[in-house]
């Protein structure tokens, strides 16, 4: 019992510790609601739930510390199923039934924008840590932000690597069919195709497909030196697999939906080699990341991935938004709109007049079934 006992206190320690990294102790009244919506079930689950540790743990930090205003933190998880309709429902039920101050979410693109619509005319702030479509923050959307390089950046990072680093000339590209995917694709061929790179082959999926033969006979008809993969980690994972299987030997490289474990887990060794952006490096962080990763580790017993990470530093900043504004939702999004320069567990980063991060992103290669980061700095 004392054992245990001993146990809890070291836990409960690193979550005081964490937290006071990021803003003073308040009182203990009950009451604020922030809501967070992504897939909890189903194929997109993973990156869900990740999403919700992440979250979770910086709600549990901020309650611990004391809350905000003199109030404890509630946190609802609502579960969209990754279904845009869903999420919709979810976003307007905690913001008119449940009070919301302000919403954190989603994981897909598709289903953020169906969000912000909501958020925007209910004058509530959204702030996405994980959906990457650059028009989230660029049609003039007051209340919407993002702390996270989007599809644009990415896809420069990856086109200028391929292009100038590894002298790629024919690539081909599979993506999936939704905005993620779309987006995504579109943006590098246009970049790739200004670097002087010729796209061979543009082949399309749906999201849960698992029989890719005929779009990579396809490509493998084209005989590309680079393939570009764009989905989510499941589809993705099968698309490395079954184009090595069918001797693709073309160099492979992708987004961040590439970046959650279970990429590895399912690829398996048809993803060595693979090069993809990587939205967070536990290696490059100071105090912060550190005291994250091992609260992280002893409260879940697993480690933290890009998704839980980029949720931390999501509810955090919602918090320090709620402490300096207040709890009127309009308050909160301008206290939101001045973080032109913060430090989270993720790095630095910051949003500009749109709301839309400032940050550089990173490359890595996978080695040994271990994502290694490929240099230093990053691409913006």
């Amino acid at each position: 019992m004392m054992r245990r006992r001993g146990a809890l206190y070291q836990i409960l320690a690193v979550v005081v510790v964490a937290a006071a990294l990021w803003f003073g102790l308040g009182g203990t009244r009950p009451g604020l609601v922030i809501g967070v919506i992504g897939p909890l079930t189903g194929p997109a689950a993973p990156y869900g739930l990740a999403h919700r540790n992440g979250a979770r743990l910086a709600a549990e930090q901020i309650n611990a510390a004391g809350g905000l205003h003199g109030q404890m933190l509630e946190v609802i998880f609502a579960d969209d199923a990754n279904d845009k309709v869903k999420a919709a429902e979810e976003a307007r039920t905690l913001i008119y039934d449940r009070g919301a101050v302000a919403i954190l979410g989603a994981i897909t693109s598709d289903n953020t924008m169906n969000i912000q619509r909501i958020c925007e005319k209910a004058e509530v702030p959204l702030l996405t840590a994980v959906s990457t479509n650059p028009f989230i923050t660029r049609v003039n959307f007051r209340y919407s932000f993002r702390c996270l390089s989007d599809d644009d950046i990415q896809a420069m990072a990856l086109a200028q690597h391929t292009a100038t680093t590894l002298r790629l000339r024919r690539v081909a590209i599979i993506h999936d069919s939704n905005k993620y995917g779309s987006q995504g694709a579109r943006t590098y061929q246009a970049i790739a195709q200004r670097m002087g790179q010729t796209i061979v082959a543009n082949e399309v999926y749906d999201g849960g497909a698992t029989n890719f033969q005929a779009q990579l006979a396809r490509i493998r008809q084209a005989n590309p030196d680079g393939l570009l993969i764009w989905g989510l980690a499941r589809e993705s994972a099968l698309v490395a697999r079954q184009a090595r299987e069918m001797g693709i030997a073309a160099t492979m490289f992708g987004g961040d939906g590439l970046a959650p474990a279970n990429f590895l887990d399912l690829a398996g060794p048809a993803a060595e080699g693979v090069i993809l952006t990587y939205p967070f490096n536990p290696l490059r962080g100071g105090d912060k990341t550190r005291a994250f990763l091992e609260a992280y580790r002893q409260r879940f017993e697993q480690e933290a991935d890009s998704f839980a990470a980029h949720a931390y530093d999501g509810l955090m900043l919602l918090a320090e938004a709620i402490r300096l504004g207040g709890t009127d939702p309009r308050r909160v999004r301008d206290a939101l709109a001045s973080f032109a320069a913060y430090e989270g567990v993720t790095g630095r980063g910051g949003f500009d007049a749109t709301g839309n991060e400032t940050r550089p992103v990173e490359l890595a290669r996978v080695q040994d079934g271990r994502f290694i980061p490929m240099a230093q700095g990053g691409v913006q």
